[in-house]
Parts: C-alpha cells; structure tokens; sequence
C-alpha cells in the first residue's frame, strides 16, 4: 500500500508540471523583435532608435517608417492561434514635435495622430518576422518650415495592443518609445529648401559670392521669399556686421538677385514653384555703411522666409 500510494503522488506531480509547461508555451505565443538591437519583446517596454530620412508629401510629411524597425510574428505552430494587433489611445508625439500634430498609416488606414481611439485590427498569422505596417507623417503647415530633432531625441511613444483568439487570448500591452538615431530637420511645411543653414565665405573686399539655395514643393505652389535680420543703421538693404572678434568697420552684406539688391522683408516672387528645385539666384556682396572701410572680420546672420502667394 505505501509503494502504491507513491507511484500515485509521483504520477501528479508530474501531471501538474506538464500542464504547468503547456501554460506557458501559450503565453508567450507572439513575439517581436528590434531589428537594431536583436532584442526580443513578448510584453512591455522597449525603446526603438530610428534612422530618420523625412520627406515632404502632397498635404502630409513623412516622419518616419517604421516597418523595418519593428518585427513580430506569430508563434503559435502553423499560425492557428491568430494574433490580433492594434495601436490604441495615448499614443502620440513627443519631445520636439509633441505640439505637432498628423497622421499615422496602421495596416491599410490612416488615422488622425495623437490617437484619441484604437485603430482597427491587424492579424498576424505569419510565423516569421515581418516589419508592422506604421508609418508617421505630420500634417503640413506653411510653406517651407522645419523642426530640429536631435540625436537621441524622443520623438513619439506608441501604445500596442495584442490578443490572440485561443484560450483567453493572453493579452499583452506594448509601449515603443521612438527615438532619433539621428540628427535632422524635420519639414513641417509643404515645401523644403536644399539647406536649413547655408555659411559662404566672402572673398576680399569688394568680392561678390553665390549663396547655393534651392527650394521645391510636394505640389505646384506659388511661392516667395522675404529676408530678415539686422539691419545697419539708416539702410533697409544692409545687414550689419556682426563679427565679435577685429570687425571689420564701415560695412554689412548685402544679398541680391537678377534684379539688384533685395530689401529686408520685401515680398520676393519665385512663381510656380513644384516637384523640381528652384535656385534663388542669390548673391552676397559687401555693403558700405558710412565712414572709412577699415580692415576686419565681416559677418551677418540673414533670415530666409518662403510663405505661399
């Protein structure tokens, strides 16, 4: 009778393991993984770095794509236990672009962002990696502004949901904190210049220098241009010398076109501006303040504004 009733307990204990074993196989049936790190998430929190290539778009700029960034699949055996995906309220942007708002493209719809309601559904029933179908724009704003996002800079934080269809399903939450890998101007305005910071170098006095800037737009806009900065005294065409180290006294910079030189805050005309890139035309050239040009170092700060016509 005593062996009896060994063999009995032994035979529930491992019982109850295999059952045990069987429990968790099914609680970790999906699985995603950051392509960058090859850190593997079943639930939680993970920070994703993110190289970021914005581009302008008809009305909307692309952000970021984020389909190589984020792989999961479905671990359940041949994908029978179909895992249900959705991206859910509270996610939004942050850092930099948290007072931005756009739109976020989730598996075939596009919806506004911040997301103030879950999106639909996406199924996963393929048992190897595949990117997750988000993308990120910003809703375009004026004609050709943009906004520093600096390397290591959180720039969203989006909040997933999953289910599967067996058992319960196993809920789990995710959080992906995005994060720049980079640093970048991102475009806020349905038009982009060829450089946010433009620096020339003027030749000795009285040389003139072509400034090398371009703009287009996703779609054809009537565009123009004003200058701005600081002005010397009595002139409305001269930008002072700023240099802070010998300046250079009795001068500023002057920018021109084809026309001649173009007064600070002038509406300047480019026409129909579209997918191609239109050069400015710009030059930079001394100008005379008064009194004698003495010998120095000669530097202005010049502002470039588009706005649409």
């Amino acid at each position: 009778m005593m062996r009896l009733f060994i063999m009995r307990r032994l035979f529930q204990l491992l019982t109850s393991i295999f059952l045990a074993v069987l429990g968790a196989s099914n609680a970790f049936a999906f699985t995603c993984i950051l392509p960058e790190t090859g850190q593997n998430i079943g639930s939680g929190t993970a920070n994703v770095y993110v190289s970021l290539t914005p581009a302008i778009g008809v009305g909307q700029n692309l952000v970021v794509d984020l389909s190589n960034s984020i792989r999961c699949k479905n671990d359940s055996t041949g994908g029978v236990d179909v895992d249900h995906l959705n991206l859910t309220s509270g996610s939004a942007y942050g850092g930099a672009l948290i007072s931005f708002n756009g739109s976020l493209y989730w598996a075939g719809s596009t919806y506004p962002f911040p997301l103030n309601s879950n999106t639909h559904t996406y199924n996963v029933t393929h048992t190897a990696y595949q990117g997750l179908p988000l993308r990120m724009y910003l809703t375009a704003t004026g004609a050709a502004g943009g906004v520093v996002i600096n390397s290591g800079e959180l720039i969203a934080v989006l909040r997933m949901y999953k289910i599967a269809t067996l058992n319960g399903g196993f809920p789990r939450n995710f959080t992906w904190n995005i994060y720049a890998r980079n640093s970048v101007v991102v475009p806020t305005g349905g038009c982009d210049v060829s450089a946010r910071n433009v620096t020339v170098r003027l030749p000795d006095y009285p040389s003139t220098i072509s400034v090398p800037l371009t703009v287009r737009c996703a779609q054809n806009q009537n565009l123009s241009y004003y200058l701005t900065g600081t002005l010397a005294d009595g002139t409305n065409n001269i930008f002072s010398n700023t240099a802070s180290s010998q300046p250079a006294q009795g001068v500023g910079v002057q920018l021109s076109n084809r026309n001649g030189i173009i007064a600070a805050n002038d509406a300047i005309s480019l026409g129909t501006v579209g997918t191609s890139s239109v050069d400015l035309g710009l030059t930079a050239s001394y100008g005379r303040t008064g009194g004698q040009v003495t010998a120095g170092d000669v530097q202005s700060i010049i502002g470039v504004t588009f706005v649409y016509q």
